[in-house]
């Protein structure tokens, strides 16, 4: 069932792209009521409008807090056009229908993101214009609702090729949108009344998806959607896509860990001048990670770190991306580099390689408070991101650890944290004073394995590394002495743990007898 688009109210904060829509109404003949602000920009285009209060007989009052909260504007948008009631009180009371509202709400997370003081907050609390866009959408049968300044093409089109006219299928779809929009702006706010310490409330709401290439196999199809502090630069999220293909959802979790690995890892080191961090990720796991006083030399450790497991990887940056570091990939293939910056020379260089993907984004802070959400068959599940360098190192062996292992150890467990579960990492500093993942083992039913068959591999392929400097860290406490035993086998010095074994006096008599350093954190950093 079509509709003729008769009469419109116009309430806008945002009047970017609105032009041509009023422009079109009038040419169309329809009835122009409109508010403050959008009133004055209709009356400059020289488009016939009547103010709200014209309807009201009633002024904006309270600083403007009070506009459009009336019987005759929103009787005019409820009003059932098939409900002879309806029809006959807007008769005795004068109320004229109203086809067609137009919306855009005051913006609320944006001035929650700017940093703006609780009053400008609260005044940007939109309580009219969400009003009109629950009324327009429930009586979605007799009148269209544009919810959001986004929808003005759509409805220009509508307007341009219909000649005015809406199809029920169309209002019902807007409609749709519209409490879309005001669903997700009381999530908005919901959030920020929300306790710091309640977390319970904090409410998620998801809006504007991009499709993705494809989910974590081709035949698995995927979206993402931003959400709570995506407004913040410093999420990679809103990275900018510089170049190469479609990112597929396995392509936008390895870019998250190549982004938090090399940014953690960045944090933990104090001691270098200048630093620069490069990760190497596989399949979510640091096959590669390094700090060093230049770029170029992080870069050549973190990918000797595990160069056969790099190919094919993603690789990040906190420094600048160079020309020189640009040429260096000239016979790699990788898939997503992340970087800061990249310099137009390197730009140029990587635009020879047309499907790989360059993100720009800044190093993420060492806090940013977000959470981890995944689901479950039927729920899903919300915890705090595992963030924050904060660790006891406390000693509980005879022997014990110099500074330099100290810092090694800080540098080690960011290393171990960003490993799946079951974890171990070696982690050395070379003589210049660089730091780097020289072994790595993850993702094993026990950790005895990720040391045996794994880790202790992996460094063995290193040249002129000496076992006895490197210092090893395990994601979660020995629940017996036979990782301590086999790590003795092969020279280990200095081990870290989170401790908290009921074993644990058996697991430090183990290193007492072997001459092994240790120390716990007391903190664990499981990762599934």
């Amino acid at each position: 069932m079509t509709k003729k688009i008769k009469s419109a109210l116009v309430s806008v904060y945002h009047k970017d792209n609105l032009e041509p829509i009023i422009k079109k109404l009038n040419e169309l003949g329809v009835n122009l009521v409109s508010t403050g602000g959008t009133y004055d920009f209709i009356e400059k285009l020289g488009c016939p409008v009547s103010q709200v209060e014209d309807l009201t007989s009633y002024p904006s009052i309270l600083g403007g807090r009070v506009k459009t909260l009336h019987p005759k504007v929103f009787g005019g948008i409820l009003a059932r056009r098939e409900n002879e009631s309806d029809l006959e009180q807007l008769k005795k009371y004068e109320i004229a229908e109203i086809d067609l509202v137009i919306v855009d709400l005051y913006p609320f997370e944006a001035t929650v993101a700017s940093g703006a003081s609780e009053q400008d907050i609260i005044e940007k609390i939109d309580i009219g214009g969400i009003s009109l866009i629950r009324a327009g959408a429930k009586n979605f049968k007799d009148v269209l609702i544009v919810s959001s300044m986004k929808q003005y093409g759509a409805l220009l089109e509508i307007l341009n090729s219909q000649n005015g006219e809406t199809t029920l299928e169309q209002r019902k779809a807007f409609a749709g949108e519209a409490f879309q929009t005001s669903s997700h702006y009381d999530s908005a706010i919901s959030t920020y009344f929300a306790p710091s310490n309640n977390k319970v409330a904090e409410r998620i709401s998801l809006n504007d998806g991009e499709v993705l290439r494809y989910g974590e196999n081709p035949h698995q199809s995927a979206t993402i959607y931003k959400y709570n502090n995506s407004n913040s630069d410093s999420t990679l999220a809103n990275a900018s896509v510089l170049q190469g293909k479609a990112l597929s959802y396995n392509n936008m979790l390895d870019a998250d860990a190549a982004w938090k690995a090399v940014s953690d890892a960045y944090h933990a080191v104090s001691g270098i001048q200048n630093k620069s961090a490069v990760a190497v990720i596989k399949h979510l796991n640091p096959c590669g990670l390094a700090v060093a006083d230049n770029t170029q030399k992080a870069l050549e450790l973190a990918w000797a770190g595990d160069p056969i497991s790099a190919f094919g990887g993603i690789i990040g940056f906190t420094s600048e991306v160079t020309g020189d570091i640009a040429q260096w990939f000239a016979d790699k293939f990788v898939e997503i580099i992340i970087a800061p910056k990249f310099s137009t020379e390197a730009k140029e260089i990587f635009a020879k390689k047309k499907n790989l993907r360059l993100l720009e984004t800044p190093v993420k802070p060492e806090i940013t408070g977000e959470k981890l959400i995944r689901s479950v068959s039927g729920a899903i599940l919300i915890q705090d991101e595992d963030e924050g360098m904060d660790a006891e190192y406390k000693p509980v062996t005879k022997k014990k650890f110099n500074d330099k292992q100290l810092d090694l150890a800080k540098f080690g467990t960011q290393a171990c944290k960003h490993l799946k579960s079951n974890a171990i990492a070696l982690v050395t500093q070379n003589s210049d004073g660089s730091y780097w993942l020289t072994g790595a083992g993850m993702g094993q039913p026990n950790r005895l394995d990720s040391l045996r068959w794994l880790t202790i591999p992996r460094f063995e392929l290193k040249e002129s590394v000496n076992i006895e400097e490197a210092v090893l860290i395990s994601d979660a406490f020995f629940p017996f002495k036979d990782s301590i035993e086999v790590a003795n086998e092969y020279g280990i010095k200095y081990i870290v743990e989170p401790g908290g074994s009921i074993r644990d006096e058996e697991v430090i008599g183990a290193c007492d007898d072997f001459g092994i350093a240790m120390v716990f954190t007391g903190k664990r950093h499981f990762k599934h």
